[in-house]
């Protein structure tokens, strides 16, 4: 694979799974992170496998997305795949919990990031007629309700209207578009989480299970996204990595392991934070906002 591969948010877990696969692959690799010393620490884990090269940025900004591809194009020419994967799954907790800045905060990183960097990406695209854009999908991408996990959901449903949008609005111009949902993966993400709320914890504490019915490493998916990228020449390619019989299958071991006394929980690490909470009763209306 004679590529150059962006990814963001690929220092640990799903990213840096996604950037071994790939180099694997033979391409070239342009990572990047939040902060600089989990890149640097990335890249020198990395460069044991080939070329690799990443620098700090935030998705949440454009600016900082036009400088990664800048970088990109000023160490390798070009670039042939950018996969918006940055993400943030945390805080989590029931809705009437969650405060205005937790909100702000996932749909800056998830939603707006990933228009930041389909905005970058198809700067090269277009004018070079080719190109790959690949949008992860997570949970909630297919309108499923998802507690306690509901503005994540909520993000990752706006990633999926916004690709699907996309790849019509592209058709024919030459960039593929590929929504791809890595399905269950036991990372640092779903394991080292923040949660608003008591009752919050109860719901992420009893849904824990399902990463040991349904996790799979994120290396799995990781090759399975390498192999669409370089095989499938579709205008527009969405795919799942969790199909119904996964689920059946992976539900029947954790009941048969809980029947057979060896089921055990994936450890989470659970931070606890206040529920956040309007108060109607701090001080009485003024005329100051015209009643309608």
């Amino acid at each position: 694979m004679d590529q150059v591969v962006v990814i963001t948010g690929a220092a640990r877990g799903f990213g840096f799974a996604l950037a071994q696969a790939f180099m694997r692959a033979g391409a070239r690799v342009v990572i990047s992170d939040l902060h600089a010393d989990a890149v640097a620490q990335a890249v020198e884990a990395l460069a044991a496998i080939g070329p690799v090269r990443g620098w700090a940025a935030d998705v949440r900004s454009l600016e900082q997305m036009r400088m990664l591809a800048q970088r990109t194009l000023q160490t390798w020419g070009r670039f042939d795949v950018w996969v918006n994967n940055a993400g943030l799954a945390s805080p989590s907790g029931e809705l009437v919990d969650m405060a205005p800045e937790d909100a702000r905060r996932i749909w800056e990183t998830n939603a707006l990031g990933v228009f930041h960097g389909t905005k970058v990406a198809l700067a090269h695209f277009l004018p070079r007629d080719q190109g790959t854009l690949v949008n992860i999908y997570g949970a909630g991408s297919f309108l499923r309700p998802h507690s306690p996990a509901g503005l994540y959901a909520a993000s990752k449903a706006w990633i999926t209207s916004f690709t699907r949008t996309l790849a019509k609005e592209l058709r024919g111009s030459g960039v593929r578009v590929i929504g791809f949902h890595p399905g269950v993966m036991p990372t640092a993400m779903l394991t080292h989480v923040q949660v608003r709320g008591e009752r919050g914890e109860e719901r992420l504490r009893r849904v824990s299970w399902v990463l040991r019915a349904l996790g799979r490493p994120p290396e799995v998916p990781a090759r399975r996204l390498v192999e669409l990228v370089a095989h499938n020449r579709k205008p527009f390619v969405e795919y799942r990595m969790l199909r119904p019989w996964h689920v059946v299958m992976g539900f029947a071991r954790v009941l048969w392991a809980r029947r057979r006394g060896t089921y055990q929980d994936v450890p989470l690490t659970v931070e606890v934070l206040p529920p956040h909470r309007v108060s109607l009763d701090d001080g009485q209306a003024t005329d100051d906002i015209a009643m309608l």
